[in-house]
């Protein structure tokens, strides 16, 4: 039975144990399980009750993380997107006036046309248009998103909504508990121990304990109050001209973000071709979509594929068996709470930093770069710097690539999907202003 996973999984063939693919499946699971407690306070601001946004946050992230695994085969876990939930609340409900019934039937079409697409050239293409030394930027951009986490919520970044206001306090009791979780990591590395990544941040768990610092939940009951969101949604918002704008912003940040995610993740790993192309990506790009259809028809807003992916992927996981590892927590999460309650977020941090470091290109790569190359790369780790955003990240590397070729009088050699990508990019970044 072992030998028919190892072969339906390709475990071995890629170079990693099951045992590998389970500590890969913890640390992932660590380091996202935030989202069940943030998810449903930001829901909560558009009027979804706690209950019923809980409720389908594990529940669409359980369904959507586990088809990531058996179909797709891919190591990535999906959950609610904080960047959507947030537009959700605060945008869509809290000024465009929207109910959150209507705000969530934007979201069941924003994942219909998502899913469908994924079924055409149209994604293949646009990621084959990408320059190779492109999507190396994507995956440095991904890197510095991932540290930009994990200096936000250890404090050492001082921020004002998304943007950074200078250095935050340095000896603060979160920023200690950081050097912990890195300096374990670095350590447990550095003697390629097994499961450093998850050590660390149960090392920084106890340490963070030690000196005080928790993570409260608050209980959320269990009844049958948690269904009251299924299919509630407002499918006929669609025919409102008000929510077609929404409906844009969504789709492009449902479309464009897995692109960036899937290229930025597994660069640099086993996981993609010789071609440096990603097997299966289509059914992954699928079940993103899918994923954010049945999170409306429960109750939350777009299903991401989650950046902290990297943390499983950096430990050494390569399979679907490190999402179906996720999607079994995920669905366990009622009933182990109190013990996620002993991993405050803070812990992860020192992991997610380590693991955006080894996202970065190499130096064989950094070597063959152009100037072309080097400007666009830079202009993409700036932005995302900038911007706490990798669609923004996305354009500007793109426009700054597209420009250059203009001005270097190479624009018949500018592949049109990506000229057309950029220029879809720059609208929704227009229309969400």
């Amino acid at each position: 039975m072992l030998k028919k996973v190892d072969d339906f999984f390709g475990i071995t063939r890629l170079g990693s144990t099951f045992r590998i693919e389970l500590f890969a499946g913890i640390s992932t699971f660590l380091s996202l399980s935030y989202i069940f407690i943030v998810n449903p306070a930001i829901l909560s601001e558009a009027g979804i009750p706690t209950s019923v946004a809980f409720f389908a946050t594990i529940f669409g992230s359980v369904v959507a993380t586990l088809l990531m695994g058996l179909w797709a085969r891919l190591p990535f876990a999906l959950a609610p997107g904080l960047e959507m939930n947030a537009y959700i609340a605060y945008v869509v409900v809290g000024v465009m006036g929207f109910t959150w019934q209507g705000a969530l039937g934007a979201v069941f079409w924003v994942g219909v046309l998502t899913f469908i697409l994924s079924f055409t050239s149209l994604r293949t293409n646009i990621i084959k248009a990408i320059p190779d030394k492109l999507k190396s930027g994507l995956a440095a951009s991904v890197g510095v998103f991932l540290m930009l986490i994990a200096l936000k919520v250890s404090g050492l970044l001082a921020y004002e909504g998304i943007q950074v206001k200078g250095i935050g306090l340095l000896t603060s009791n979160e920023a200690y508990i950081f050097y912990v979780g890195l300096i374990l990591v670095l350590i447990l590395r550095y003697f390629k121990i097994k499961g450093a990544v998850l050590l660390s941040i149960i090392g920084a768990a106890v340490f963070a304990h030690f000196i005080g610092v928790g993570q409260p939940i608050e209980p959320i009951k269990l009844s049958k109050d948690m269904f009251a969101g299924t299919f509630a949604f407002d499918l006929w918002v669609v025919f409102n001209p008000k929510i077609w704008a929404v409906i844009i912003v969504l789709f492009i940040l449902d479309f464009y973000g897995p692109i960036a995610k899937f290229i930025g993740l597994t660069r640099n790993t086993n996981l993609v071709d010789n071609n440096g192309e990603l097997p299966r990506m289509k059914e992954g790009l699928a079940v993103d979509g899918l994923g954010t259809m049945i999170g409306a028809a429960t109750g939350t807003s777009n299903l991401i594929t989650y950046v902290e992916s990297a943390v499983g992927i950096g430990e050494g996981g390569r399979t679907g068996l490190v999402a179906i590892v996720v999607g079994v927590l995920m669905s366990l999460f009622l009933f182990i709470v109190p013990l996620i309650n002993l991993i405050p977020v803070v812990a992860t941090t020192g992991a997610l930093f380590f693991v955006g470091l080894t996202i970065f290109p190499n130096k064989s790569e950094l070597k063959s770069y152009s100037w072309t190359d080097v400007i666009a790369v830079a202009v993409m780790v700036l932005v995302t710097f900038w911007t706490f955003g990798l669609d923004k990240a996305m354009f500007a590397g793109f426009a700054a690539f597209v420009i250059l070729f203009i001005l270097q009088g190479k624009w018949r050699a500018l592949n049109p999907y990506l000229v057309g990508s950029t220029a879809i990019l720059l609208l929704s970044i227009l229309i969400s202003r």
